[in-house]
């Protein structure tokens, strides 16, 4: 027996079931006593179980006529070539380094920037809503590590492209040099994270360049707080006009950091992905 008939099968026993129980109610309630005690209770009862019957058809529904489709994407390429292909936005909300560790949302980021779709269709905007500078700090290493990752994806035809599920999966045992240098390099990024993150700082020492500086100095400002700071807007890679490793170009990837005002409401996510759109 298929799982679709055993679904109609056992929902036809259950319907049966909760007639039988629904009918007891009523002539429960038809011959009920004048003590208003039990009719309240069997009302009540009533009414739940019509309740709990009514949420269940809604959720059976959808077991008892599945509708399962197949998508062929390589059919995508025969109506339009890649170059006509829409570009895409693609956002992501985060809003605490440490309920949501930067590591998670930069596997998130690299994984949808790996897509198998040009890669000068695609942009990636990361909101943090938390406005912490280790999740900026976070997504500047992971733009490096995308100059690798991505052409890798590419020429090795990963399907998982979260490093941190592939790397989890693979054996190493038989893994290439190149593969084994690649995931020691994500070591190191995650190692620097995590320390980061650990540390609650952005160190010193991590910070090389004169831009880098400027930004994280905003940060460190008088009076900046995760509810009251001014908009900080990052691009990260600029897809006209870096490219990977292998020579090809890469998606767009933007960090922001929308601004707040303590008297002013800013609707939680909903602001956040306002203020991406």
């Amino acid at each position: 027996m298929s799982c679709t008939s055993f679904n109609r099968v056992f929902a036809l026993i259950y319907i049966c079931a909760i007639a039988a129980i629904i009918y007891h109610r009523i002539i429960t309630l038809l011959h009920h006593s004048t003590n208003f005690i039990s009719l309240a209770i069997t009302t009540s009862l009533l009414i739940s179980d019509l309740i709990l019957a009514f949420m269940w058809v809604g959720s059976t529904s959808f077991r008892l006529y599945p509708i399962l489709r197949q998508v062929y994407p390589e059919n995508l390429e025969k109506i339009l070539h890649r170059k006509d292909f829409p570009a895409i936005d693609i956002f992501i909300c985060t809003t605490d380094p440490y309920n949501e560790p930067p590591m998670n949302v930069v596997n998130t980021a690299l994984s949808l920037m790996a897509y198998d779709y040009p890669p000068e269709k695609i942009s990636v905007y990361v909101s943090d809503d938390g406005g912490s500078e280790l999740t900026l700090f976070a997504f500047m290493e992971a733009a490096n590590f995308a100059k690798v990752w991505l052409p890798f994806c590419r020429d090795n035809n990963v399907m998982d492209r979260s490093p941190e599920a592939y790397f989890g999966t693979k054996n190493y045992g038989r893994a290439g040099l190149e593969t084994r240098e690649l995931k020691a390099m994500y070591e190191r990024m995650k190692i620097k994270v995590e320390n980061v993150v650990e540390r609650g700082e952005v160190c010193p020492e991590y910070i090389t360049t004169e831009p880098q500086r400027q930004t994280f100095n905003k940060y460190r400002s008088l009076g900046f707080t995760r509810s009251h700071h001014p908009s900080i807007i990052q691009v990260l890679i600029e897809g006209a006009k870096e490219k990977d490793k292998g020579g090809q170009s890469m998606p767009n990837l933007v960090y922001l950091s929308r601004g707040k005002n303590k008297n002013s409401p800013h609707h939680f996510k909903a602001g956040a992905l306002n203020t991406l759109v």
